[in-house]
């Protein structure tokens, strides 16, 4: 029987105006604890900053007990009779905050912490760092091992942690890695070196063998 890995939801939700506050805790203090009892985990809900890519916009990442569970949720959502009540409630009043997004359905790497795994090592930060990298079709799993073996030990000296490396669905040529850092310090301080410091040069020089693009952003 193959072994039950979770899977994660990463949504990008375009935000009304000043929304970003309180959607985010919309998200965290509402949703957040009726998913629970689906064992759904909000492993983290972030506004990106505008500095860094488009806004207002917020970051979200949802962990699920596996494609069985996710299609629970489905099933649920789009069952034909209409929402659920609760559901609906949380939705209608989302549509204050937001005007759409965009999901992914991600499958982590054999490295990548689950939720409680952040938990239980306290994982805390000030900021995360988001990279969505192109890759050469179907190098996406060589290429996070290469994060795993070549970047990560880097990121650590640094004082980043891994909170996720994963692969997209439904294609085969995009990873997403999540790392939390303690500062925005931190942030600018990789920015100031990436194109000067001999572990971030070497980095990208690797990474080169099966990164085609990437975009990084700042989450708060």
């Amino acid at each position: 029987m193959a072994e039950c890995r979770n899977i994660y939801l990463h949504e990008i939700i375009t935000i009304v105006g000043a929304g970003s506050e309180p959607y985010k805790a919309h998200t965290g203090d509402g949703w957040a604890a009726r998913w629970r009892d689906r064992r759904a985990l909000l492993v983290g809900t972030w506004q990106q900053s505008g500095s860094t890519g488009e806004w207002p916009r917020v970051v979200n990442l949802w962990e699920m007990a596996g494609w069985d569970h996710w299609a629970e949720i489905l099933e649920q959502q789009y069952r034909g009779v209409g929402q659920p009540r609760t559901l609906k409630t949380w939705w209608n009043k989302a549509l204050e905050y937001r005007s759409g997004g965009f999901d992914r359905i991600l499958e982590p790497a054999a490295f990548s912490p689950a939720c409680r795994d952040l938990v239980a090592a306290g994982v805390k930060g000030r900021a995360c760092l988001q990279e969505i990298a192109t890759v050469r079709s179907g190098q996406v799993e060589v290429y996070l091992d290469a994060v795993r073996r070549r970047w990560q030990p880097a990121a650590a000296k640094r004082g980043f942690t891994l909170l996720g490396a994963y692969r997209t669905t439904m294609r085969d040529t995009e990873a997403v890695l999540l790392w939390s850092l303690p500062t925005v310090r931190h942030f600018t301080d990789y920015l100031q070196d990436v194109d000067v410091a001999r572990d971030l040069v070497r980095w990208a020089d690797t990474a080169r063998q099966w990164r085609t693009d990437y975009r990084e952003t700042l989450l708060i």
